[in-house]
């Protein structure tokens, strides 16, 4: 599956769907629209620019936010003290028919 962010500073390729894509209703997820999909990092090819990245450190630091400086699209997160085998790559970078089919798991973020 290949996708990017609005303005295609940022080309994301995985190499297949995830099994399921997670909804959570964390503040940081409502804000910027996240529907995650989930990879081992040694998976995905991310292809950008080094300046054409931003990077936010959310307040509990276990994962580095990711989004175009160009377009703001919020595209993936890296693990900080996350699990390091896995990376959340936002959904929405690719077209709905590649994963809108796909089961959804509800996450209570805001309620941790």
């Amino acid at each position: 599956m290949k996708g990017q962010c609005h303005c295609g500073a940022v080309q994301i390729t995985v190499p297949e769907p995830p099994e399921e894509t997670l909804h959570c209703n964390c503040s940081l997820c409502r804000k910027t629209g996240w529907r995650g999909g989930f990879w081992n990092p040694d998976v995905v090819k991310i292809e950008a620019a080094p300046e054409m990245l931003n990077s936010y450190v959310q307040g509990d630091k276990m994962i580095t936010l990711w989004n175009c400086k160009r377009c703001g699209s919020h595209t993936h997160w890296t693990p900080r003290t996350a699990p390091p085998d896995r990376m959340g790559i936002n959904m929405r970078m690719f077209d709905p028919d590649d994963w809108q089919h796909l089961p959804v798991r509800e996450v209570d973020g805001a309620s941790l």
